[in-house]
């Protein structure tokens, strides 16, 4: 009985010649048992039982192919196989059947086309490509030489770069394509009888102006050289970009080797900035640059300092980006100089940190500074000082003399303060005439020295131009950690010692005490009770008599200011007329003084006068002169019966205010009296520039009349003084009669002192005028 196989073959007819059985594995085609004629030519050898593996590549993998998908689907597969041969590729299909065998084994029937595509592999490639191919063949002369070489094929991409048909360039001479002076013919010739390529490039005009970039790779084989030409115009032409880019740029550029860091090239913006020359520029190194000498090769945006040809340093931001030049690793940089920037950027963080005018750390650095030192003293225990500065009259310098004046003083003032401290102390200005100082891990004792040195810097005259200025300073200081640990309590603390400092006075130093809360409370509640003693009416004028010495008549009475507290009793001006100062009260207080003291006045008899005192802070106020208008116009009094005392630190600073202001005040007829004199340092000056009526003899001096040679001295000299200016002098402070007596020697105008009088009330000076109906004038 047939087998299997044998029935299905016989059932295909015809069709059996070009099949093949082929028996399967799991899932895989495995041998080819049986192959008909057609099937063996084609094969060009025999298939009886033959093994897939061992079958040639181009025919194992299409049956593989075919057996994989045919088994799975249980339906017909096809596959292409393609053999070459001499240059010509033949394409078959082939369809594979799957059968069962009885076995259960599944079998495969192969079946190869009887047609066949060929291809010419070699024309197909050389149509393919968007590359120009030719193949050229030498012409030579007589002798043998190439003189020119003719185009033996060529393909379509050739046709497109010269712009003409294949038809037309197939024998054409090179020469007539590609002008002589290119030296193309003999570029090709010396390519003969070489086995290696050859590339080139070649810039060719077109007719339309125009410029053809080809790259040409060419190969010889015996008289005949296969070129191949690739239109580079785009590459060019982004080449020409980049260099104009690269040249042109105002940026430093440079390109260095990647594995050198040597330049190799650099633009005319980088000479220019870095002032080499482009030999010298590409004898160097990218690291030359630096100035320290490291790599400069970094990542975008890295900050350099970089070296420039006379030496000086400039800080630049490099970006740069790898690339390959000439088949090479290289860099391309391009360096930004931020130099100016970055001098702007530290004047901009200095202004921030710094006080404009002194130069000094403002009050935000000096907070950092001040935390740093707290945080220091919690990691190892080093100790700090904080000292506050406060400046005793410094608004009176710069109302008088004006802001510019004010601001030589705070540079001068800045000056002297940093001299007294050791080079790990900072000093600082907080604003207006407040500085503060800290120091570094002080002893008591330098504290103390160092407070008492800036006291004594700022208590020696300032010059102002032509001018000496006395001001001085009021210090108040607290210690890390005993007087705090945070910030703000030793700055509160610190300030609490400044306000006990000038409430003494000033130009004396004060630490912090736990007793100063207590104090500023009591200081700030007596404040309030001086605001509300005021509003309530609860201050009062006592008046001391003013005596001519040869007469011993009373010529006049001084008007002096008294505050009987409701609880405290009588407070002493000198407590309560600095606070009044200090808070701006006085000015009010002032007016009132000088209206009730004209008022009083008035009921006397004429031509006796009242004298008024006015404060230093109530003489720079713009609307003095107006008050004093007022209040002779409101009592009637004649302008004549009114003195007005300006003490000689109201006259500290003679500037065109000031005696723009006496002036102002002599015109509406009263008199002027200089108080103190001879305790300030500007005194002859004003006398030169403004005519006192009255010179008052500080009672310091009178008090040691007798006993004080230098005393008795200063007296002798201010009434010789006075008597040679014509102005009269009043000697305040007589006590006994001895003084008296002295006084009325040395030819003194006239007195005043408890000799005569302790200041009363009103209706006791009224008394005091009564008994007295004829007064000398």
């Amino acid at each position: 009985m047939p087998g299997y196989s044998d029935v299905v073959l016989g059932r295909l007819g015809r069709l059996a010649d070009r099949c093949a059985l082929v028996t399967t594995r799991d899932g895989r085609a495995e041998r080819i048992l049986w192959g008909g004629p057609g099937f063996r030519d084609w094969f060009e050898d025999e298939v009886h039982d033959r093994p897939l593996a061992g079958l040639p590549e181009e025919i194992r993998r299409p049956v593989e192919e075919i057996a994989v998908r045919a088994l799975r689907s249980g339906e017909p597969a096809s596959a292409r196989c393609d053999r070459i041969t001499d240059g010509i590729v033949t394409t078959w299909g082939l369809v594979g059947v799957p059968l069962a065998d009885g076995g259960g084994t599944p079998l495969l029937l192969i079946h190869v086309d009887s047609d066949a595509v060929r291809t010419e592999l070699m024309q197909a490639m050389f149509g393919a490509t968007g590359q120009g191919l030719m193949a050229v063949g030498a012409i030579r002369d007589g002798e043998g030489a190439v003189v020119d070489f003719k185009i033996v094929a060529a393909n379509q991409g050739a046709a497109e770069i010269f712009g003409r048909a294949i038809a037309t360039l197939q024998w054409q001479r090179l020469g007539a394509l590609v002008p002589a002076r290119l030296g193309v013919t003999g570029l090709l010739a010396g390519i003969l009888g070489r086995s290696d390529r050859a590339v080139f490039e070649l810039a060719s005009p077109r007719s339309d102006g125009t410029v053809l970039h080809l790259k040409v790779e060419a190969r010889a084989i015996g008289d005949l050289i296969a070129v191949a030409m690739t239109d580079i115009g785009d590459i060019k032409a982004r080449e020409a970009s980049f260099r104009f880019l690269f040249e042109n740029n105002p940026l430093p550029m440079w390109l260095v080797d990647g594995e050198t860091a040597r330049f190799v090239a650099v633009n005319e913006a980088a000479i220019t900035h870095y002032g080499f020359d482009r030999e010298a520029f590409l004898a160097r190194r990218l690291p030359d640059l630096s100035e320290a000498g490291a790599p400069s090769l970094s990542r975008d945006g890295g900050l350099h300092r970089h070296l420039r040809a006379d030496g000086s340093v400039i800080e630049v931001t490099l970006f740069e980006r790898s690339l390959a030049f000439e088949g090479r690793p290289a860099v391309l940089g391009a360096a930004i100089d931020v130099t100016e920037q970055r001098r702007a950027e530290a004047r901009i963080t200095h202004m921030a940190h710094h006080d404009a005018l002194t130069g000094l750390p403002n009050r935000a650095l000096f907070a950092v500074r001040l935390a740093e030192a707290i945080a220091e003293h919690a990691r190892t225990g080093v100790a700090a000082a904080l000292l506050c500065l406060d400046l005793d009259k410094f608004k009176f310098v710069n109302d008088t003399l004006g802001h510019p004046a004010g601001d030589a003083l705070l540079r001068q003032v800045a000056e002297r303060i940093t001299a007294c401290l050791r080079r790990e102390d900072l000093v600082a200005r907080l604003g207006g005439d407040e500085f503060a100082v800290l120091l570094r891990n002080p002893d008591a004792a330098t504290v103390d020295t160092i407070a008492g040195r800036i006291i004594e810097a700022l208590s020696r005259p300032i010059r102002l131009g032509d001018r000496e200025c006395q001001i001085g300073v009021s210090v108040g200081f607290a210690r890390l950690p005993e007087h705090g640990t945070e910030s703000d309590i030793l700055l509160r603390n610190a300030d609490l010692a400044l306000y006990r400092a000038k409430a003494e006075g000033g130009s004396v130093a004060h630490g912090f005490e736990a007793a100063m809360d207590s104090w500023a409370r009591s200081r700030r509640r007596r404040e309030t009770d001086l605001h509300e003693a005021f509003a309530r009416g609860e201050l009062a004028l006592a008046y001391q008599p003013v005596l001519g010495v040869r007469s011993r008549a009373i010529l006049g009475f001084e008007a002096l200011l008294r505050w009987q507290h409701s609880v405290e009793g009588a407070i002493p001006p000198s407590d309560f007329v600095p606070l009044a100062e200090e808070t701006g009260l006085i000015v009010p207080i002032g007016a009132w003084v000088l209206r009730q003291a004209c008022a009083e006045a008035s009921l006397w008899a004429d031509p006796i006068r009242v004298a008024v005192n006015l404060s230093p802070v109530q003489f720079r106020d713009p609307g003095l002169v107006a008050t004093v208008r007022e209040a002779l116009a409101l009592s009637g009094l004649a302008p004549q019966r009114l003195e007005l005392e300006v003490t000689e630190s109201v006259l500290l600073a003679a500037s065109e205010a000031n005696v723009a202001t006496l002036h102002a005040l002599r015109q509406l007829g009263v008199r002027i009296a200089m108080d103190d004199f001879g305790t300030g340092y500007c005194s002859l000056s004003y006398l030169q520039r403004f005519p006192f009526d009255t010179i008052k003899i500080d009672r310091s001096f009178v008090n040691r009349l007798g006993d004080d040679p230098h005393s008795t001295a200063i007296v002798r000299a201010v009434i010789g003084l006075g008597a040679s200016l014509g102005i009269v002098t009043v000697a305040e402070g007589v006590e006994t009669e001895a003084q008296f007596a002295q006084l009325r020697a040395e030819g003194c105008g006239e007195v005043q002192g408890y000799l005569f009088g302790r200041p009363a009330p009103a209706a006791e000076a009224r008394r005091l005028i009564r008994r007295e109906p004829d007064l000398a004038a």
